[in-house]
């Protein structure tokens, strides 16, 4: 069966593979912004028709190794280009490249492309031409790791282009991500589970800022049964050589019918509104393009004007308010999302409600407690959806945020005011970063000043403070008070209730210092926010900030886990002191042909099983074993194991019940490394980790094996100042 490339927006992956399926794909696979399927070539026209979150869809013709332009031009040459182009075709080459030799783009093109023209000019025939725009026929050369893919480009163009928005139209979001964040509101659901016949009104829907009316021209075509691409007069498969007209034309004469069978849905509402007259006119003229002019109802109309409306009594909101970066513009910004939230807990009771928002200063300003937060990037900016129940229990209390602001400082001592402040830069030094990587979970303070000695950790919309031991010298009195003024400041800083705030003291308890909980609202919340689930680069993962020492996800090995992922396409990893298994998670996502996790506590292992679970990943070549990593790593090595990637990060000392013995980093790690090093393979790697800060490597390199320390290169920006860890990487010579 012919096998495809479908490629998305990141973060997108899932929503495309569920699609690719309901479609009838098969093999359905995802990857980092692309999805890999199977399909026969009627599946795969209906896909170019029918998909609404796809970017392209390509059709691979050739894969090769190419480490040099020479090898590259070669290997394109011996391709028999007469079945993909004619001669007098005209055709276009795109190009990318990912941690190759060859990583000029627009050289790689070009060799291509001379490659192609001297196919034709050698066999005596007209040279076909370049064309930028529209070509008959597109293709892509990917590279990546020296490995090349080219493809036919069956949608020649991004497939967003749906054909109905007219030239000069506002355009804040692609068609294809408002399709997705429409998926994501739940209103494709809607529409799949009611039918024309019923008689309540189950699918209504408004946009009160609905710009060029992108949301609105989406929602009509789910709630119609209208192929996204029936109106689209290109596409890259047109003037491919194997493109077969007449399957064309069956698949898309049943894509009109669908259409014609779903056109009188005489209770469906879409709504639409927006303070600027050039919005609605261009919404119109996108409306009359798309033919769905009678379908929606298009209204000039500010937030503080909807009395003007007949709104429904239940139904679902969408909505994309207007933001900008520049810093002159945050507080206006700010305050329009609080009165979109007032609008929304006043006029749409019992609605279901979908905001996007590229700052959770902006969705906190809402008042209403989200049910569900998606990320995704909206072009180069990194944002939420929030999906919201318009429903009383979860409005927050009302409250004037600038005077709560002004109440929160004032009651501040000198030394919290401090501390505020220095949150504060903190949180301006770290907001670039965090925002250009999707980060939501993260360290904002770490013992910057003596007197206030904790670290303040972001977990998504929940902060987790660790108290660090203090001096004898220190008043116990003194302490306490300086904990719960971190913690209260921290709370007012991030605009979040005490509730949400995680503290973990330490106190003198028998001479030893354990953690024990801060505060009884901490206790009074157990049952529902003891565990939820956060997002990093993608991947799901589900932490608890009360119960644990720590939290399910050591944030600050967030860039060591993409070095295993790099290190881990088609290989086997072991993990060994696995904990919750969030390197294996990367691992299998990237492509692991297998991942072994090895910890001692079950209750860790079940967890990591979770977090598989949450990220779909299954079958038997992912393996959970419980046992001391000690024992289990001498048995393998005497079963004679092999692994490809091994991870170690062993804690600094266990005495565990269920061990022979205790473990120490400092005497044991040898050891530990040398018997890891019988389950490399030939060309293996150890990545080896530890957090005891007084920690000296003495496994020394020899002319077997190379030990270098690469910390720098696994420590992120929040961690800079204060590495929690140091790292290894020990490979074979040679």
């Amino acid at each position: 069966m012919p096998q495809f490339f479908a490629s998305c927006a990141t973060s997108l992956e899932y929503l495309l593979v569920d699609e690719l399926n309901s479609l009838g794909a098969s093999n359905v696979k995802e990857g980092l912004s692309i999805v890999n399927f199977e399909a026969d070539w009627s599946v795969a026209y209906d896909i170019l028709l029918w998909s609404r979150i796809a970017s392209r869809v390509l059709y691979p013709i050739a894969r090769f190794e190419a480490k040099d332009e020479q090898t590259l031009y070669d290997q394109v040459s011996i391709i028999d280009w007469s079945q993909h182009l004619n001669s007098n075709s005209s055709f276009l080459i795109n190009s990318q490249s990912f941690r190759s030799d060859l990583s000029h783009t627009k050289f790689v093109s070009q060799r291509v492309k001379d490659a192609i023209v001297d196919h034709f000019t050698d066999m005596d025939e007209q040279r076909p031409d370049v064309q930028f725009e529209y070509p008959d026929v597109a293709i892509q050369c990917r590279i990546r790791q020296n490995q090349v893919i080219l493809s036919i480009d069956l949608a020649g163009a991004g497939l967003h282009k749906r054909g109905y928005r007219t030239q000069g139209s506002s355009a804040p979001i692609k068609e294809n991500l408002a399709a997705a964040l429409l998926t994501r509101a739940g209103w494709l659901a809607k529409c799949l589970e009611t039918t024309p016949e019923e008689d309540e009104d189950a699918l209504t829907l408004y946009d009160p800022m609905c710009g060029s009316g992108t949301f609105l021209v989406e929602a009509a075509m789910m709630a119609l049964d209208m192929a996204p691409g029936l109106n689209r007069e290109y596409l890259g498969l047109f003037g491919w050589s194997q493109f077969n007209a007449q399957l064309w034309q069956q698949r898309k004469e049943i894509a009109i019918k669908r259409a014609e069978e779903n056109n009188n849905r005489s209770r469906l509402t879409i709504l639409g509104s927006d303070i600027n007259p050039k919005a609605i006119s261009s919404a119109q003229n996108n409306l009359a393009q798309a033919k769905l002019s009678n379908v929606i109802k298009l209204q000039i109309a500010a937030l503080d004007q909807l009395e003007q409306i007949d709104i429904p009594e239940s139904g679902t909101v969408i909505v994309n308010p207007p933001y900008s970066e520049r810093l002159g513009e945050f507080d206006e910004v700010k305050k329009l999302y609080g009165e979109l939230g007032n609008l929304l807990k006043s006029k749409f009771l019992n609605w279901d409600a979908s905001v996007l928002s590229p700052n959770k200063d902006f969705g906190h300003s809402l008042g209403i407690r989200a049910k569900k937060i998606y990320k995704f990037n909206n072009g180069s900016i990194a944002c939420e959806l929030l999906n919201l129940e318009l429903k009383q229990e979860h409005f927050l209390k009302s409250k004037n945020t600038n005077q709560v602001d002004e109440n929160f400082k004032n009651k501040l001592s000198d030394g919290a005011m401090q501390l505020h402040n220095r949150i504060e830069k903190n949180k301006v030094k770290l907001r670039k970063f965090l925002n250009q990587n999707n980060i939501t979970c993260y360290r904002v303070y770490d013992a910057d000043l003596p007197e206030y000695n904790a670290a303040i950790d972001v977990y998504d919309n929940y902060l987790h403070i660790q108290e660090y031991r203090a001096p004898k010298s220190v008043d116990e009195k003194i302490s306490l008070r300086r904990i719960k003024e971190i913690q209260r400041v921290a709370a007012g800083i991030f605009e979040i209730p005490l509730s949400d705030v995680f503290v973990k003291q330490r106190r003198q308890q028998k001479g030893d210092w354990q953690y024990e909980s801060q505060n009884k609202s901490n206790e009074q919340n157990k049952s529902n926010k003891t565990f939820f689930t956060v997002v990093e680069s993608g991947r799901k993962f589900k932490v608890n900030l009360r119960d644990y020492l720590d939290t399910g996800l050591f944030i600050d090995h967030r860039k060591t886990r993409s070095l295993i992922a790099s290190l881990c396409k088609g290989k086997r990893l072991l993990n060994l002191f696995c904990y919750t298994g969030t390197f294996s998670v990367y691992a299998a996502t990237a492509g692991a042909k297998s991942t072994t996790s090895v910890d001692l506590s079950n209750t860790y292992l079940n967890w990591a099983k979770e977090n598989f679970d949450l990220n779909k990943i299954n079958g038997d070549k992912h393996r959970f074993i419980r046992d001391d990593s000690l024992i289990w790593l001498s048995d393998a090595v005497a079963r004679g194991d092999e692994y490809d990637v091994i991870f170690i990060d062993p804690p600094t000392f266990s005495n565990s019940k269920k061990m022979d013995k205790h473990f120490d980093i400092q005497t044991d790690h040898v050891e530990l490394i040398e018997q890891a090093i019988q389950l490399l393979e030939s060309s293996g790697i150890i990545i080896f980790s530890n957090n005891y800060s007084r920690f000296k490597m003495e496994y020394q390199s020899s002319d077997q094996f190379s030990v270098k320390e690469i910390t720098k290169q696994t420590t992120s920006q929040d961690f800079f100042r204060k590495p929690l860890h140091r790292c290894w990487k020990i490979e074979r010579i040679g």
